[in-house]
């Protein structure tokens, strides 16, 4: 899948996708928090539909579409984990310590505690990367982890 990122100055991150069976997907990331998806047949067309999500919302159902709750999770536990994990998208920067090594030799889940499940390089997703996949400068990594964990990624990216 095709994915380009666009950032909008005071408004926050836009995702344009096209699916392998050519509809098109646009998924607003607000500073809020808030998230709108639109679905479209034609990319020059109106939306054919709009949705419009909470961040809490928009965590719980990207958790589902995941794969988080693999097996049935009684509503309490899936809330518990929600507020215990986050999965976030992290930018590689150009002075980054992790920068050019492989995710062995960055020791990122020693360091961080925190585990990569995908990278973003130029658009082409990375699921489940190796051990031996080299982080390189611009990389987005998606990352799971605490709160404080991401926060440790993210000091370990910039």
């Amino acid at each position: 899948m095709d994915v380009k990122t666009t950032d909008l100055p005071g408004i926050g991150k836009k995702y344009s996708m096209t699916t392998v069976g050519g509809k098109h997907i646009v998924v607003l990331l607000h500073l809020t928090g808030n998230r709108e998806i639109y679905y479209f047949e034609d990319p020059d067309d109106d939306p054919l539909a709009t949705v419009k999500f909470s961040d809490e919302e928009a965590r719980k159902l990207g958790a589902i579409l995941l794969g988080v709750d693999y097996q049935p999770v009684a509503d309490d536990r899936m809330d518990l984990l929600l507020r215990s994990v986050r999965i976030e998208w992290i930018k590689v920067g150009a002075a980054s310590q992790i920068k050019d090594k492989t995710i062995a030799e960055s020791q990122i889940r020693k360091m961080t505690g925190s585990t990569i499940i995908g990278i973003d390089r130029g658009g082409a997703i990375i699921g489940s990367p190796d051990i031996t996949e080299v982080i390189t400068e611009g990389d987005v990594l998606m990352a799971i982890g605490s709160r404080e964990q991401i926060k440790a990624l993210e000091d370990l990216c910039r």
